[in-house]
């Protein structure tokens, strides 16, 4: 049982480390790219509306962490 511990607080500070140094990930939308493509005229294209064009998104953890804004 104490093994799991350690694992789960080794997980956990390894997490909390990485959400500091790397609050941002890819917007899942627009995967990064910070543009969508029209469907029907595919070289149109307008800003992401859920990473409003950056093409990136805070981390959960950064979320709660408050990291990142």
């Amino acid at each position: 049982m104490a093994i799991l511990l350690v694992i789960v607080v080794v997980f956990v500070v390894g997490y909390v480390i990485s959400v500091k140094r790397h609050p941002f990930t890819n917007c899942r939308w627009c995967k990064g790219g910070s543009r969508h493509k029209g469907a029907f005229f595919s070289y149109g294209y307008r800003a992401c509306s859920h990473c409003k064009g950056s093409g990136r998104k805070r981390r959960f953890g950064a979320q709660v962490l408050g990291s990142g804004n």
